[in-house]
């Protein structure tokens, strides 16, 4: 299956409900034709007073270059909505897929039946 953008759009609001807990706002979804990844979770940041980073203008952006299972990309979804929460909330992680971020992909995984991951391995279809 191509993701379409209808795809995310609709299982964004449902999983933010089901395993967010309806915590994330609306965030713009955009369909792209990266190679190398299959999402990516993007945002501006500026530097406030004391030093303090915020994260702010924030995106998800999925590729359309690759032919997933509809649990694939529901998971690919999943692992975009975690950066997302995480950065939303300002929680300071130790890296990109720290512990907080596989913390909370396990939590998902086991409670739900996920299959998230930190990364696939995957090739683009051709075109």
């Amino acid at each position: 299956m191509i993701v379409t953008l209808p795809f995310l759009e609709k299982r964004f609001e449902t999983f933010n409900h089901d395993y967010f807990d309806d915590a994330l706002s609306p965030v713009p979804i955009k369909l792209g034709r990266a190679v190398r990844s299959l999402g990516s979770c993007a945002y501006k940041k500026r530097r406030k007073f004391f030093g303090k980073w915020e994260y702010y203008d924030f995106r998800i952006r999925i590729s359309t270059r690759f032919d997933l299972s509809e649990s694939e990309w529901e998971d690919v979804l999943l692992h975009e909505m975690i950066h997302y929460e995480i950065l939303s909330r300002h929680l300071k992680d130790t890296s990109a897929h720290g512990r907080l971020f596989r913390a909370r992909m396990k939590e998902i995984n086991e409670q739900f039946g996920r299959q998230i991951r930190i990364s696939y391995r995957i090739k683009p279809v051709s075109g």
